[in-house]
């Protein structure tokens, strides 16, 4: 029962604060480094995209707030990105390392595990840890992602 306790004393609650604040930080920052990082290889192409920050996807809404924007900020849509015209000559190559380019979010993953990196678990830095986790979860490949590397410009074709 002690230990159980030890969760909820003073100190204890602020660093958990502290953990999902820095949780929450990270993914925020990380999704839209990731939507921005499919644009970079684009911007060498003629294709044409809009980039979108907090678009809000209720068209319904009558609030002059905007409410619609904190839901699906809160679903991961802080940042999109949309191709609307990929030109035929553009390479089919372009469209996969765009569509990759996020997984250079894990480099400092890659960089602790080769050494280069401190490794903020062995230091106990907890959040350290929690940073390099939700960074490197941020530079996952969504299933659209993969489907661009995977069928390329044939996606534009339908």
């Amino acid at each position: 029962m002690q230990f159980a306790l030890h969760w909820f004393a003073p100190e204890t609650v602020g660093h958990w604060f502290a953990l999902g604040a820095v949780l929450l930080a990270t993914l925020a920052v990380g999704i839209c480094v990731h939507e921005l990082l499919h644009v970079a290889p684009l911007s060498f192409t003629d294709a044409e995209y809009t980039v979108s920050v907090l678009p809000d996807t209720d068209a319904d809404s009558t609030s002059p707030i905007g409410w619609g924007v904190l839901p699906n900020a809160l679903t991961g849509g802080l940042v999109r990105v949309e191709v609307t015209d990929v030109p035929t000559e553009t390479p089919d190559w372009v469209l996969r390392v765009a569509a990759l380019l996020p997984v250079l979010l894990a480099l400092p993953l890659v960089l602790v595990a080769a050494g280069v990196l401190p490794d903020p678990v062995a230091a106990d830095d907890h959040l350290g840890t929690v940073a390099l986790v939700a960074l490197t979860g941020c530079g996952l490949p969504s299933p659209a992602d993969w489907a661009v590397v995977w069928h390329g410009s044939d996606l534009a074709d339908d």
